[in-house]
């Protein structure tokens, strides 16, 4: 059974068509770049797209959302390290950047050339499974997956992706060993489950919701600290015992480390004062999404953190860079 475009995915189409008015101090600005790695309505480019206008109004300039797709975000680094590093080119920076080089053998720059300054969203993934495998919430669940062993199949965009690196955390936390399908990408999984290909399966919230909200499929927990406001019936991981399943996809806006100092500071006040706003949490929340309320050093760690488990993660996992 396809899937039914949600009122969200009309929503964004309508964001993407909309012209970006401008306050008069930035219609004759010299035009700010946010360079994103993923194509037109994938949940980071509808990120950029929310703080855009946002950010137009606070540094004064008009900030273009221009989409550079392909090699997991490596094309858009490319081109943000190619451009003058003075701030006029940023990059909403994913967190698989970080671990690029374990999973493509040839990366034409240094991913630590790359400096990511203001957190902006994080989107957790939620575990689903469909009404008919006849259980209510995770403990069930749990039980009906040792009991299945490998005979329960479960849907994933690759290796590497985040909807694998959650099922994995949750197989190390509780010993269950369901069997992995692979498909192309979250939709496909979300199909998987409707059409009764496979079991269970992570997916972001975005795209789950309107299925869950919908009774087509359950969510099980999701894997976010703190329950999301988009499915607040879903409790998270941690509320269910299991705090180490804790991952999802997270962006950060990222200039050339060589930006200077002064500018750094501009564009980071500028992420924090739009992030901050209520309309902008708000329209967020409404995408599946969580405000990313890091930066500095604190952003630093965090991202420091993350890539140390995700390259722990692909070497149980065997992930090869090809």
């Amino acid at each position: 059974m396809p899937i039914a475009p949600p009122r969200r995915a009309l929503a964004r189409r309508a964001l993407l068509a909309a012209p970006l008015a401008l306050p008069a101090a930035a219609q004759t600005a010299r035009p700010v770049r946010l360079l994103v790695g993923f194509p037109p309505s994938a949940i980071p480019d509808l990120v950029s797209r929310i703080l855009a206008p946002a950010l137009t109004e606070a540094l004064g300039q008009p900030v273009v959302v221009e989409n550079r797709p392909g090699a997991g975000g490596a094309l858009a680094a490319e081109a943000l390290l190619r451009a003058p590093a003075d701030g006029q080119t940023l990059m909403m920076m994913a967190q698989y950047l970080p671990v690029l080089p374990a999973v493509q053998r040839h990366v034409p720059f240094d991913v630590g050339d790359v400096l990511p300054l203001a957190g902006t969203a994080q989107a957790p993934l939620v575990l689903l499974v469909p009404p008919g495998l006849g259980v209510r919430d995770l403990a069930g669940f749990l039980a009906l997956a040792r009991a299945r062993g490998e005979s329960l199949p479960y849907g994933h965009s690759g290796l590497a992706s985040a909807p694998n690196l959650a099922m994995a955390l949750l197989r190390d936390a509780t010993g269950i060993a369901p069997l992995a399908v692979a498909y192309k990408g979250e939709p496909e999984i979300l199909n998987g489950l409707l059409t009764g290909a496979v079991e269970c399966g992570f997916g972001f919230l975005a795209g789950a919701s309107a299925q869950i909200r919908g009774g087509r499929l359950q969510g099980l927990g999701i894997t976010a600290a703190g329950r999301a406001a988009l499915l607040p019936a879903v409790p998270d991981f941690a509320e269910l015992g299991l705090p180490a399943v804790r991952i999802g996809a997270w962006w950060a806006v990222a200039v050339p480390r060589a930006t200077p100092p002064a500018v750094q500071a501009r564009i980071t006040g500028a992420v924090r004062a739009v992030r901050s706003m209520p309309e902008t949490r708000a329209r967020l929340g409404a995408a599946g999404c969580l405000p990313l309320d890091l930066e500095g050093a604190a952003l630093a760690a965090f991202t420091a953190v993350e890539r140390d488990r995700q390259l722990g993660l692909f070497r149980r996992l065997g992930v090869q860079p090809e």
